[in-house]
């Protein structure tokens, strides 16, 4: 028997002990789990661009300017 069916049937043999209430626990239990591993599965996952920026050079000079700009717009809007 392997280890993940020792485990299960480990499982199983302690699921025979409890009252239906406490049964009702385990299966919610259970349950937050399943819904806990989906919500890690559905995580964001980066996507390639496919060289979508390929064509685009940009160099200090760009960087310099664009910062101005965000800076000059940030300085209009303090109050």
């Amino acid at each position: 028997m392997t280890i993940p069916e020792q485990k299960k049937q480990r499982i199983m043999s302690l699921l025979d002990t409890p009252s239906e209430e406490r049964l009702e626990e385990v299966a919610d239990f259970v349950e937050f789990l399943c819904a806990k591993h989906a919500a890690r599965q559905n995580q964001y996952t980066p996507v390639t661009l496919g060289g979508l920026w390929a064509d685009v050079m940009i160099d200090d000079t760009d960087i310099a300017a664009i910062r101005k700009e965000l800076w000059g717009v940030l300085e209009d809007r303090t109050p």
